[in-house]
């Protein structure tokens, strides 16, 4: 009996193949293992690079964007005012109307500020003895409207603050939590 011979570069018998089929199974598997599929990561650079690009959009849009409202919008065709509107009634009941449109010269008005993309806005008002000026935060972090003569403390998204004013200067203000945030009141 023969034993069969072994090979020291295979495991197992070698059954005697001939060295034209160990060629082709060799190809065979050569060729399976080339047809994988791989995929390969975005480098570590092309991250970080999207990322800061995405950073700095993100805060210039905070800072300086545009502000999508609707006074920004219908800027460009402001509404009638009270006085073009035509007269719809006659008589006695129509002086009523237009009396009661015409405002009072001595009556207090309230003035809206609004406190949005990390800004004042409108950042200078200008206000009588007597008028309230009213702060509205539509941001989404707390601010203040804070000044030598007047302090709203933290003012919370979505939330207001009033203050009237009674005497005549000039109010120079800041949010206490973000200095750059610069406005001012003048009472005449």
């Amino acid at each position: 009996m023969s034993q069969p011979t072994l090979k020291r570069n295979r495991q197992g018998v070698d059954y005697g193949e001939e060295p034209d089929v160990q060629n082709l199974h060799a190809a065979i598997g050569r060729e399976k293992r080339d047809r994988r599929v791989t995929i390969k990561p975005f480098p570590l650079w092309v991250l970080v690079a999207f990322g800061i690009a995405f950073f700095f959009a993100g805060f210039w849009l905070a800072h300086y964007g545009a502000q999508f409202t609707a006074t920004s919008v219908d800027s460009g065709n402001p509404p009638p005012s009270q006085s073009a509107l035509p007269a719809v009634q006659t008589g006695a009941a129509s002086a009523s109307v237009v009396q009661s449109t015409v405002p009072n010269a001595n009556a207090s008005v309230v003035v809206h500020v609004v406190m949005k993309n990390m800004k004042f806005d409108p950042a200078t008002v200008e206000v009588k003895s007597g008028d309230t000026v009213e702060w509205t935060n539509e941001d989404i972090t707390p601010h203040t409207a804070t000044s030598t003569k007047f302090d709203s403390a933290s003012i919370d998204p979505d939330k207001s603050w009033r203050h009237t004013f009674t005497e005549a200067g000039d109010f120079p203000y800041t949010c206490t939590f973000h200095p750059d945030m610069k406005g001012a009141v003048i009472v005449k």
